[in-house]
């Protein structure tokens, strides 16, 4: 019996033995990764996150995903984003996703998907109403004021990225963009929040979840977005819901950049204004007496150096409308006013 336990002992010793060597030859790996110490968080950086987090849970909701068939059987479907601004179902999105449009399927964030009704639209400043029948109240973005933004404003921008899930950017304002003399003259809102396809239509809020602009361009490789400033469509919503006609502004000239040579050939300095290189006959602008080489330096009173900016406040504008010129001529500066008129059918290219 004892030797049975001398035994037993004898092979329980050399089992540990050859685990204690086995052991020391051939240790534990070590972990491919180390777990995360969760105090080691910033309480600061926490509560911005936090703070992230709540906006894009409150925003998020009343975004929702655009998708259209075209009437043309040529045309491909087009996708898009809007907002819903009306808990009773009326949506806002950009003009050029549902132009053209047969049907319109809008999808919800919590993806259930209505047929749409184009209710109004407007070309120029590049909005429609879009409306959808719910059974229940659906969440809505309430409309902010553009005119308040500042340069350096913290901002966010919704869209559903090539057809996919609602997505959330952040940014700031780069350029405010503001109203003009004019029921649709204005400059973009710029951000680099970014755009891409689908992103259109798509809006852009302020830390308050306010809508202060819709994404209707975006730069080339989608690091910069423009918006239509809300105030002004703010301002054309009642409009266009009691179907008024409204015709835009028609000037009658082509425009062109002004050169350094071409400005000292006119004697003028410093340099600045856009020049006008053509009056069509019998136009506003010839009416009222703009010569071709004349410079324009502002349009009521708001001064321009581009082609486009006086172009977005003429076509701005409605017809029928008083806007003054400030006019360099033959080293003289003065003012004039014109009537503007509607735009008549034109060959291709001219400018109004």
């Amino acid at each position: 019996m004892s030797s049975r336990i001398f035994s037993l002992s004898f092979l329980v010793c050399a089992l540990l033995d050859v685990l204690l060597t086995t052991a020391k030859v051939c240790p534990q790996p070590f972990p491919f990764w180390r777990d995360g110490d969760f105090s080691d968080s910033d309480p600061d950086l926490e509560r911005l996150n936090k703070a992230f987090v709540r906006f894009a849970e409150r925003v998020r909701p009343a975004v929702v995903h655009v998708r259209v068939i075209p009437k043309s059987p040529d045309a491909i479907n087009t996708r898009g984003t809007g907002f819903i601004i009306n808990p009773t179902g009326y949506i806002l999105t950009a003009h050029h996703v549902v132009s053209g449009a047969k049907e319109i399927e809008i999808r919800l964030a919590n993806g259930r998907r209505l047929r749409g009704q184009i209710i109004a639209t407007d070309p120029q400043i590049d909005f429609a109403i879009v409306k959808i029948n719910g059974e229940q109240e659906l969440p809505v973005l309430s409309l902010g004021d553009s005119d308040s933004l500042k340069v350096g404003e913290l901002v966010g921008s919704l869209g559903y990225p090539f057809g996919t899930e609602s997505s959330l950017h952040m940014g700031i304002i780069s350029r405010r963009g503001k109203r003009q003399n004019g029921a649709a003259a204005f400059d973009y809102v710029q951000t680099d929040t970014g755009a891409n396809a689908g992103e259109s239509g798509g809006p852009i809020v302020n830390m308050k979840g306010h809508v202060i602009g819709i994404l209707t361009m975006a730069s080339e490789k989608g690091t910069i977005g423009f918006a239509v400033p809300i105030n002004v469509i703010k301002t054309m919503i009642p409009r266009i819901l009691s179907e008024e006609k409204i015709a835009w502004g028609w000037l009658g000239v082509r425009f062109a950049e002004l050169t350094l040579d071409l400005a000292e050939t006119l004697g003028m300095s410093p340099v600045r204004g856009v020049l006008v290189s053509a009056v069509l006959a019998g136009q506003p602008a010839d009416r009222a007496g703009i010569l071709s080489q004349d410079v324009i330096f502002s349009v009521n009173e708001s001064r321009v150096d581009r082609v486009s900016e006086v172009m977005r406040i003429i076509k701005g504008t409605e017809a029928g409308s008083e806007a003054t010129l400030t006019i360099f001529r033959n080293g003289e500066i003065f003012e004039l006013a014109v009537k503007l008129g509607n735009k008549p059918k034109i060959p291709a290219g001219v400018e109004g």
